[in-house]
């Protein structure tokens, strides 16, 4: 089975280390340590889905965002934005855009899997994921990772 190409646009080392972990089993995951980066990968490659954190250096989150509703709107509903900054006024602003979903940090394993599948359009695809790292155990070797 080919793996479908999945964009990680984060600037946190271990988040993206941890995100790549987990979908690697049914995906191959493609890294942007910035919003630049990101729209440079984006006007090259598809992506089945696009994983975005919204604070991020030079260019962030939502300029990415923007890029895809005046270059590539179709591909908006296979956004997941993944943001330790969610409040209210991310949320509302969030609701602009029609992305497929949002996740806060720190996440659940399964439904952050779950979610990317959502995304990418995979409902119909038997999972290969098997649960090997629990919520709270990601938790603990994100902590660990950071701390490196």
């Amino acid at each position: 089975m080919d793996k479908r190409l999945v964009l990680l646009a984060d600037d946190n080392e271990a988040t993206c280390t941890l995100i790549t972990a987990l979908l690697q089993s049914e995906f191959e995951v493609e890294i942007a340590s910035d919003g630049n980066e990101a729209i440079e990968k984006l006007k090259h490659k598809r992506y089945s889905a696009i994983l975005l954190d919204l604070l991020m250096p030079v260019v962030d989150g939502y300029a990415v965002l923007d890029f895809l509703r005046g270059e590539h709107p179709e591909l908006l509903r296979r956004v997941l934005v993944v943001t330790a900054a969610l409040g209210p006024r991310e949320t509302h602003r969030l609701r602009d855009y029609d992305i497929c979903a949002v996740i806060a940090k720190p996440f659940e394993v399964d439904g952050l899997f779950q979610s990317v599948r959502d995304c990418a359009g995979d409902d119909d695809v038997p999972s290969m994921h098997s649960p090997f790292i629990s919520g709270g155990m990601l938790l603990l070797l994100a902590e660990m990772l950071r701390r490196v």
